[in-house]
């Protein structure tokens, strides 16, 4: 549980080494989240930054916490030998109140595919400074971290994100490669036009956004301001990456998430599980040795394998040159800022408070973070609801980026005659 870092990248190899299961931890994890990972994949030790071990010993005080500003290397010190080779465990946000695990086994093959289409569609080459403007415990992230360390390369980072900060890091180091999710692209933009002009970036050639939704919109002005460098990745922490758009797809077709990459073949399927033609909408699958063989045990029902191939939960289509196009999500989940969001993990938080009788929460779009979060409220029989003493109630108990933006007291929350939410006449 680490911030982006060296301790963060000794903690992922150091435990690699000793053949343990790695299970990068968020960062933004409260107590509810933080405890059920905690418990979900038996974690004994954690390495963590000192800001994190009252919030860990809260969770569970029988975790061991190693801070790794404290733990130096013993030169000449021999590699243990180890039976077998731990896995890497990439946890969801855990916004269902209990973080889901998407366990692999660390085999080089699965990276293979991936790795020649990101050098194959950009002009990536080995040691090439990469800046990554993204948490190392996201999938991306960690991605991009192991991608640089194969290239031979330096990794970029600071301990927490600021958009000057990293804008005047890549400039100082000559960073060939930028990766954030896009909300971290409007952010640069967004900075005056001097603080841009004084950190120029003309070694940058490539920069990847994936994460969450790319707006068109932001993608063009992008391009417009730092010329044909963008790409737009598409995956999930359940199947990895699926598709890579290069700059001539997001000029061609402003919406499109790319082609398939090597070794993760893409179908739509429908309800029936059957392939569907060109620009017909259904679900999307991933398939390859990236994507996971379900969530760890008990972590609830994986995602649908058809053929062997993963659902990604999204519904979409391929055009006719063979490029994808999100459309939207097969349940309800809310991505703000690149952060995946289950609204009942609120609610239930919510719920909890003693004066809130029903409440629900929904994501309406916004132009900062593609969706913000809004909760309805209704308050018990006798009650008065306080909005700012729940907004202080929730802190403590969901993460930063569950915080709903807005939360409106209302008299009652609209449901159908089963007693289903009507969540369009909420969004409407």
């Amino acid at each position: 549980m680490c911030r982006n870092g060296r301790g963060f990248v000794a903690g992922v190899f150091a435990a690699a080494l000793l053949g343990a299961d790695v299970v990068p931890v968020s960062t933004e994890f409260r107590s509810d989240a933080l405890a059920a990972a905690v418990q979900a994949h038996r974690i004994s030790t954690m390495v963590a930054d000192n800001e994190f071990a009252e919030r860990i010993r809260a969770a569970d005080e029988s975790v061991v916490t190693v801070d790794p500003a404290t733990v130096t290397a013993e030169e000449g010190a021999r590699r243990p030998r180890v039976a077998a080779p731990g896995r890497i465990v990439l946890l969801t946000s855990g916004t269902t109140g209990k973080p889901k695990g998407v366990p692999r086994a660390p085999q080089l093959r699965s990276a293979v595919g991936v790795w020649v289409t990101i050098l194959d569609r950009t002009r990536l080459r080995t040691g090439s400074r990469i800046s990554v403007a993204m948490p190392m415990f996201h999938g991306l992230g960690l991605g991009m971290l192991m991608l640089t360390i194969a290239l031979g390369g330096t990794v970029l980072t600071h301990r927490q994100f600021d958009a000057e900060a990293a804008l005047a890091q890549a400039s100082l180091h000559r960073a060939d490669a930028f990766t954030a999710v896009p909300v971290v692209l409007a952010r640069i933009l967004e900075l005056p036009e001097r603080v841009r002009a004084r950190n120029p970036v003309p070694h940058l050639r490539v920069v990847m956004s994936s994460g969450d939704r790319l707006d068109p919109t932001l993608g063009q002005r992008f391009m417009d301001t730092y010329g044909e460098i963008l790409y737009n990745g598409y995956g999930s922490t359940e199947v990895g990456i699926g598709s890579l758009a290069t700059p001539a797809d997001l000029r061609e077709a402003p919406e499109t998430v790319g082609r398939p990459v090597a070794g993760c073949p893409v179908r739509i399927l429908n309800k029936s599980d059957r392939p569907v033609g060109p620009r017909v909408t259904g679900r999307i699958f991933v398939g390859g040795d990236l994507a996971g063989k379900g969530y760890t045990e008990g972590a609830g029902e994986a995602k649908a394998v058809v053929d062997g191939m993963t659902s990604t939960g999204d519904m979409g289509y391929l055009d006719n040159a063979g490029r994808l196009f999100i459309v939207g999500r097969e349940d309800d989940m809310i991505i703000s800022g690149g952060e995946n969001v289950y609204p009942r993990a609120v609610e239930n938080a919510l719920a909890r408070h003693p004066a809130v009788a029903d409440n629900v929460v929904i994501g309406v779009p916004d132009e900062r973070f593609g969706q913000r979060l809004v909760a309805f409220v209704v308050a018990r029989p006798g009650s008065d609801i306080d909005v700012p003493e729940l907004r202080e109630y929730l802190k403590s108990r969901v993460s930063r980026f569950e915080q709903p933006r807005d939360i409106n007291v209302v008299d009652r929350i609209p449901r159908n005659p089963t007693g289903k939410v009507l969540r369009r006449e909420l969004s409407g």
